[in-house]
C-alpha cells in the first residue's frame, strides 16, 4: 500500500469521524474499509495528532482531535 491510498483513506476517516466517535467496528462499516486500511489510516492520523482514541469496557472509540488555543 502506498502513501497517497493511506492519505485518501485517512481522509475517509477523518470525514466519518467528523463531529462522532466511532468505535473500531463502526467505523469499519461506515468507512466501507479493510481491517488493515483503516489501520493503517488511524496510524496515519494518530501520527499526525488528528486522532483521539480511548477504551470504554474493552472497547476502543476513535474521535477527531480537535485543537483550543486560548
Amino acid at each position: 500500500m502506498n502513501k497517497k491510498i493511506i492519505g485518501k483513506n485517512a481522509g475517509i476517516v477523518w470525514q466519518t469521524l467528523h463531529n462522532n466517535t466511532l468505535s473500531w467496528e463502526e467505523l469499519l462499516k461506515q468507512t466501507k474499509l479493510s481491517p488493515v486500511e483503516l489501520a493503517y489510516a488511524i496510524g496515519w492520523m494518530a501520527r499526525e495528532d488528528k486522532i483521539t482514541f480511548y477504551q470504554r469496557n474493552g472497547i476502543a472509540f476513535f474521535g477527531i482531535f480537535h485543537e483550543t488555543y486560548y
